[in-house]
């Protein structure tokens, strides 16, 4: 539906249209929005301030009629049993007071008197240790107490320390000392607030404890309010979205902070109905738009609808098909430059005809081709492999032979045949064993080799202890260091398992190998044979200190029959089959070989191989 001209043309104009209708109605509904939220932030603020104010006022008044009793009748000055009538008037005819005592500099109470209970005497106690009593004398001020729940009182209680100076001496003679009903300050200010639905106000303390509120239940269960830094939109008190307003009342030493909230809902109500008729009106808009829309592009599409018919025709295959050249200047003009495209699409499609016949004689010249090579790819696979097991079966054969040769001059040398022979003949017996020996190690390597390229190397899975492994290689492979001035270091790491399981063969073929190389290619210095563990993998490190390997020759060191140069070959020997193989048991065991080395400095070979440490299954 919408890939038609008719659907994209009559999206594009609605589109247009009502596209500034939208704009202009989201920027009302978010100005409108806006200015409720900062209005009623505003009127938020107007009754933390009111609130702020009538709270000072309450405890101004407290103040100002304890010092009046202080000051103005002289208390302290007073005969014992005026201050008691004096203190009892004052507790009947105020409310807001629940205890009122007067203590003497040394903390000791003079007189107490209680709301609900009568004090005797005997009931009077020291108040040296109370903090209210401490801070009055200390700081010879005024003196406020958090809120406190009291269990006698049932009542929410603030205690207010007024110091009380000898006249003669200047000196802290008394305190004065009024426990205030906290609970009369909600009554009195929070309770008689004109609220709408969905305002709250509320009183915190320093600590972002909830001490008033017209919920006493959010009050007695000490409920914990963390105050915003600032005034605006917040999670309120009870976890709605709020607007937030907040003035602090600092009375002497205590600070009060005094909250207005007013759901985030209730105070943009008008911008959710303002953006509800922009809705309706949009959506009006949206279908009188339309049906105008669809109207106009109707008509201006039908020519082009007709012409779209004919080119349908052509892609059928009739080229007969024309398009009509009458109506307007523009699709007159659109009709007969159709026609003449279909007139040279005719002369086109001739030649491209016989391209494509041309083109199918040259695929099928190419899949022959590709058949051929197909077939001579396959011949030289089965090359690939008649080879690999000719020389399988050919290092057997030679095998054979080779280790009876080398058995039996070893037996001609310690003499067991019972012959004497003489120092020249002793000398190429000697050189008749090393020779064999040096023909059945290069025949071992081509039928490792030929084992591997034919897919043929099959790796054991069996226990092996790789401490005992490495000693049997310091043991063979020391004897290489003789007769040179190369000093052979092997290394075993501490954490090294006791036992793993793998192939030991091919592990001794890779040390043999790096080994062999090694005490070739270096005169002196020496060779070292490092065997770790680390991330579940043993690495084997051989290192020399010989002639080292050029960085061009790197790029085919590991490739069969290679070495650094035909120099080299000449003058150290080989065949250039021991790296190769290192490499593809390494990989056939799937580990990797790494090498480092500088020319004239030595060489670093080290292969790390996965290990494991339980039987894995067949």
């Amino acid at each position: 539906m919408f890939n038609s001209m008719r659907a994209r043309l009559t999206i594009m104009f609605v589109i247009l249209t009502l596209t500034p209708l939208v704009i202009v109605s989201v920027l009302i509904a978010r100005e409108g929005r806006s200015n409720l939220q900062q209005q009623s932030i505003d009127l938020q603020e107007q009754v933390v301030q009111q609130t702020s104010i009538s709270l000072e006022s309450f405890f101004a008044e407290r103040e100002n009629e304890l010092s009046v009793l202080i000051n103005v009748y002289g208390l302290t000055s007073l005969d014992p049993q005026v201050q008691r009538d004096a203190l009892l008037t004052l507790l009947t005819k105020q409310p807001a007071y629940y205890e009122l005592t007067l203590v003497n500099s040394n903390g000791q109470e003079a007189i107490r008197l209680t709301r609900g209970s009568v004090v005797t005497t005997n009931d009077l106690r020291s108040r040296k240790g109370e903090p209210s009593f401490q801070s009055a004398i200390e700081t010879a001020s005024i003196n406020y107490s958090p809120v406190y729940f009291n269990e006698d009182a049932r009542d929410r209680l603030i205690t207010i320390s007024i110091p009380i100076e000898d006249l003669f001496t200047g000196e802290i003679s008394h305190v004065l000392i009024a426990e205030v009903r906290f609970q009369n300050v909600e009554e009195s200010l929070l309770r008689k607030l004109d609220l709408t639905e969905g305002e709250d106000v509320y009183i915190v303390d320093n600590m972002g404890v909830v001490i008033a509120h017209r919920n006493p239940n959010l009050v007695l269960k000490q409920t914990i309010f963390r105050l915003p830094k600032s005034q605006g939109r917040y999670t309120g008190l009870t976890g709605g979205d709020v607007l937030m307003a907040m003035d602090t009342v600092q009375l002497e030493n205590l600070k009060l902070t005094v909250v207005a909230e007013k759901t985030f809902a209730t105070a943009t109500s008008l911008a959710s109905d303002l953006t509800q008729l922009a809705t309706i009106v949009t959506l009006v808009s949206l279908a009188i738009s339309g049906l105008v829309v669809i109207f106009v592009v109707s008509r201006s599409v039908k020519p082009i609808t007709k012409i779209s018919r004919v080119a349908q025709a052509i892609q059928a295959g009739d080229l007969s098909a024309r398009a009509d050249e009458q109506g307007s200047r523009e699709m007159s003009t659109l009709g007969r430059t159709f026609n003449g495209m279909t007139a040279q699409l005719q002369q086109t499609l001739l030649g491209l005809q016989d391209n494509v016949r041309k083109l199918e004689e040259a695929n099928e010249q190419r899949e022959k081709l590709i058949k051929d090579l197909q077939a001579a790819k396959r011949l030289a696979e089965e090359n690939s492999r008649l080879k690999s097991e000719f020389l399988s079966t050919m290092s057997h054969e030679l095998r054979t032979p080779m280790n009876a040769i080398e058995g039996f001059t070893g037996i001609m040398l310690k003499h067991m045949a019972g012959v004497e022979y003489n120092e020249k003949a002793e000398r190429y017996l000697k050189k008749v064993q090393s020779n064999s020996q040096r023909l059945l190690h290069l025949i071992n390597d081509f039928l490792d080799l030929s084992r591997i390229e034919s897919g043929r190397l099959e790796l054991a899975n069996l226990p092996v202890s790789p401490v005992e492994m490495v000693k049997r290689w310091e043991y063979e492979l020391g004897v290489l260091a003789e007769g040179k001035d190369i000093t052979f270091k092997v290394s075993v790491a501490p954490n090294l398992p006791e036992t793993i399981y793998g192939d030991e063969e091919a592990l001794t073929k890779i040390a043999r190998n790096l080994l062999s190389n090694a005490f070739k290619f270096t005169s002196e210095g020496q060779v070292t044979l490092n065997v770790e563990c680390h991330d579940h993998q043993m690495s084997i490190q051989v290192a020399d200190t010989g002639i080292g390997i050029p960085p061009h020759a790197r790029e085919y060191i590991f490739d069969e029959f290679r070495q650094v140069d035909q120099t080299s070959r000449r003058k150290y020997g080989g065949t250039g089959l021991g790296l190769a193989i290192v490499q593809k048991i390494t990989r056939a065991m799937g580990g990797t070989v790494n090498l480092e080395s500088e020319l004239g400095k030595g060489s670093t070979f080290t292969v790390a191989i996965p290990i494991q440490t339980e039987q894995a299954q067949a």
